[in-house]
């Protein structure tokens, strides 16, 4: 999908808000969507903490060497090196 009419760069509270309304987005295609994406949701809307916890994601996107690029082409499932291990799934 292009993406001309989207700026290269976002100010921190642009990236946040764009944050939200992925999250939101996936929410509202999925027939089932998982509860804890539902609170993640919840909780980028509502809890104060939101803020300085999104500063300090912003951080370690800075710092990260570009671990988490923005795989534009969608094949980000692949690569090696993720740095969650979701708890439900054995190695």
């Amino acid at each position: 999908m292009a993406a001309e009419d989207v700026p290269e760069s976002l100010t921190i509270d642009e990236a946040y808000r764009a944050a939200f309304y992925m999250v939101l987005q996936y929410l509202e295609i999925s027939r089932t969507p998982a509860p804890e994406l539902e609170l993640l949701a919840i909780y980028m809307w509502t809890d104060p903490a939101r803020w300085g916890d999104w500063v300090n994601a912003v951080r370690r996107a800075l710092s990260d060497g570009g671990l988490a690029d923005a795989d534009h082409e969608g094949r980000g499932h692949g690569r090696p090196g993720f740095p969650y291990r979701p708890r439900n799934v054995k190695p």
